[in-house]
Parts: structure tokens; sequence; C-alpha cells
């Protein structure tokens, strides 16, 4: 062995001895230690009656080697056992993720006027909240619900492959459930949330296909609130689509419905669109402010039909575009999110109004609308932390001559929640939100939601 090669073998020691590499990295890296010992090893016993400054070196770079092969295999363990924890594992090229959580939440309301539907009692879906009827007298009514649904589990798995890395993501939750009670045994069936494949294919350059949160909404804007959903004003969808992402821009086609109001009341949703939903939208970083702008155009449709003739049908076109932020203050952070649309409809507010309406002519007429968003999160201490949000949404709905019943139409929303979590143990944390929010008709006629939510989650 000459001084040359042990030259090389001492300053691979030397590199191996920078900081820890990732997980996958580090089996390759103590293979590489392994072979330059046994070589090491060798070099010395074959010499070993040889006297000299090269075996010298040799005999003082195989212990070195030994040290780190060590450091090494240690800190792989202990990548090993937290990876463990954090339920990631691999097989292979793969690497396989799964996490989620419990929740129960218990949910102390009152009503101004009368009895919800039963899925207001489980979170906040502002076009449920009971109004005041037409005859002026109603009753308020008071409940409390404890239910576990928004429990959920998620699996996942990612592959680095010749043609980039691909990912995907499996979720689930138990909350919209049709099926189940609450008599006997409380078993509500599980949903799908998300459902999607991610190809990374070039640094900054991926290709998405499935069921995820829709582009237009930055779901990272999202107060840290206890209820499910939370804000009246928020945009807020999950569905099927296909999205590129280059850097900070991301252009989706996305599925589409409509859900139009009729003339005289109720509402008609149509599946029959020839045209996805085209969204578009750019992310940005400015200093300790992070924002998003979006765009979205849609087409909205109808087809009705009486047996196999035709009777009626239109379609149109509308938009939205929406500009959301999170502004970081040290440990706190303010929350932001402002909408704009003729048809902003399904997607803003968990479909607090409809995407516009079929007038006496047949044709489709859009509505124009708005939501904002307004959060401030702060910490007290490292464990605990409060939320407060405001937010409001209203559309400019036709009158009573350009759709009759036009006074039935949801004309308002507002919407207030302040809230106090705990986190005494990592993943463990225990939660009150106090909510307040309202509704109010074109005709004037108008109801409110006190509610008090407590929570018990752990995230694992």
């Amino acid at each position: 062995m000459n001084k040359t090669t042990i030259k090389g073998l001492s300053a691979a020691v030397l590199l191996a001895g920078s900081p820890l590499a990732g997980a996958a990295d580090l089996e390759a890296r103590i293979a590489a230690l392994e072979a330059q010992l046994a070589e090491l090893k060798a070099a010395v016993a074959e010499e070993r009656e040889t006297s000299g400054p090269p075996v010298q070196q040799a005999a003082a770079a195989a212990p070195a080697v030994e040290a780190q092969l060590e450091t090494l295999t240690i800190g792989q363990n202990a990548i090993e056992e937290t990876l463990a924890l954090s339920h990631i594992t691999k097989r292979d090229d793969t690497w396989f993720r799964y996490g989620g959580f419990m929740q129960l939440d218990t949910l102390v309301s009152s009503y101004s006027d009368g009895k919800p539907a039963a899925l207001l009692e489980d979170f906040l879906v502002p076009s449920l909240i009971p109004v005041e009827p037409v005859s002026g007298e109603s009753d308020s009514y008071q409940s409390t619900n404890m239910h576990a649904k928004s429990s959920r589990f998620w699996f996942g798995t990612e592959t680095e492959t010749d043609v980039g890395r691909i990912r995907s993501h499996i979720e689930l939750d138990f909350i919209l459930s049709a099926q189940g009670d609450e008599r006997v045994s409380n078993s509500f069936s599980a949903r799908i949330r998300h459902a999607y494949v991610d190809w990374q294919y070039a640094p900054g350059k991926s290709l998405m296909a499935g069921q995820n949160w829709s582009t237009f909404f930055d779901v990272g804007t999202l107060p840290d609130l206890l209820d499910f959903v939370g804000p009246v004003g928020t945009v807020f969808e999950r569905q099927p689509q296909i999205r590129w992402t280059s850097g900070n821009l991301q252009l989706a086609v996305e599925n589409a419905t409509t859900r139009l109001s009729l003339p005289g009341g109720g509402s008609r949703i149509d599946d029959g669109e020839i045209l996805p939903d085209f969204v578009a939208r750019y992310n940005g970083k400015s200093g300790d402010l992070r924002w998003s702008v979006a765009g979205i155009a849609r087409q909205l449709d109808y087809e009705a039909r009486e047996g196999a003739l035709e009777s009626g049908s239109d379609s149109t076109l509308g938009y939205g575009a929406s500009l959301a932020g999170k502004w970081q203050l040290g440990s706190d952070d303010l929350r932001f999110m402002a909408s704009y649309g003729n048809a902003l409809g399904r997607y803003l507010g968990l479909n607090s109004f409809n995407d516009g309406y079929i007038a006496a002519d047949g044709d489709i007429e859009t509505i124009d609308q708005y939501g904002l968003v307004l959060a401030y999160r702060h910490f007290w201490a490292p464990e605990w932390r409060s939320s407060f949000s405001l937010s409001m949404s209203e559309a400019s709905n036709p009158s009573e001559s350009e759709l009759t019943g036009a006074g039935l139409l949801a004309k308002a929303y507002r919407s207030a929640h302040a809230n106090l979590w705990y986190t005494p143990a990592p993943g463990l944390q225990l939660g009150g939100e106090l909510i307040y929010g309202t509704k109010e008709l074109e005709d004037g006629r108008d109801g409110s939601l006190s509610r008090l939510q407590l929570a018990v989650k752990y995230a694992f």
C-alpha cells in the first residue's frame, strides 16, 4: 500500500466525519467505510513485518475508520429509531409513511331559531344555520353533541426512480357519513379525503393526479381552529384534478359540477359540463410573508329533461379570484384570505351560495359574491396558543322580479372564533373554542348560532 493510497483513505475518513446525511445516504456511506476498513486491515496484515511510515499510517488510519464506522452506525440506528417513531419505514427503494389523529369533539350549541339539520351539530356549515320562519314565530334550541368523526388516518409512499420521485397519498376520515346512528354503536363509515399520486419529474416540476385540495384553495392560510372547517368566508374545496407545478406556478384542470337556484325556490345540481374547472395559482414569498394569488374559470351548465324530451338547457362562463397569505410574526402569525367572483358558488364557505340561478327565460345568470377571512394566532407559551378569527361573506342576489322566490336566498354570513389550545406532550392537544355565526336571507330574516366546542386530540 503506497502513501498516496493511505492519504486518500485518510481523506475519505475526514470526509466521512462531516454531518450525518439522510437515512438513504447512510447505507451507502457505511458500506464504503466498511470496504475502506477491510482494505486497511489487509494492508496492515500483509506488511506487518515491514517497518516504515506507510504501515504506521495505515495502522493509525484503521482505528479512525473503525471509530467513524461506529459513529455512523450509531447515527443510522438513531435515524432508524426516529423514522420508526415517525411511522416511516423503507423497503427496497420505497419509503412508507402513515399517520393521522384521534379526536373527540364535544359541542354545546344554542340556535336562535329552532332545531338545525343534523350535520350542523357536527361542525359549522353556514348554510344550515336555522333562520326565523316566515310567520316570525320560532323558539331557540339548545343541544350537546359528542362525536369522534373528524378522526383520520393517512398512508403514503415515496419512491426514487430513474424518471424522478413518485409519491402517493390516501387519507380517510368519518365525518359526513350517511351510515350509522347515535343510538347504539355510533359506527360511522369512512370516506375518502385525499387519494392522489404526485410525480416530481424534475427539480421544482411535478404532475399530480387524483383527489386533493383544490388548487384554488391555499390550505396553509386556514386558521388554526377546533371547528372542522371554520370561517364562513373561506374558500374550501377538495376534488379530483390534474395539477402541473413548475416552481411557484400551478395550473390545474379540476372536476366540474353546477348548483343553481330555481324560480320559486329550491336548487338543482348538474354534472353534465363539457369543460372542467380551470385553475391557475402563483405562490410567492416576501420576507416573512408567504402569499398566493389564484384565479378560476368555470362553465356553469344545466340540461333539464321531461322523459326523453329536452325542456330547457343553458351554459355560461364564470370566474373567481382569491388572494391569501400568512405573515409570520416571530412565533405568532397573521392569516388572511380575500375572494371575489361571479361563480365562486360551491367553492366559498361550503357552498354557502349557489353558483348562479336559472332565470324565467331559462338562461343561467351569475351572482357576484365575496368572502373575507382574518385570523391571528398567538403563543402564550410553547405549550399554550390561541387563535382569533373574524370572517364574512355576501352575495348580490337578484331581485324578486328577476327570480321568483329570490327573498329565500342567503344574502350574508358572519362568524367569529376564539380558542385556547394546550399541548402537554408531543401530539397531545386539549382545546376549547367559542364560536358565533349568523345567516341572513335576502328578505331580511336571520338566525344565529352560539357554540362552545371542546376537543381532545392526539396526533400520531
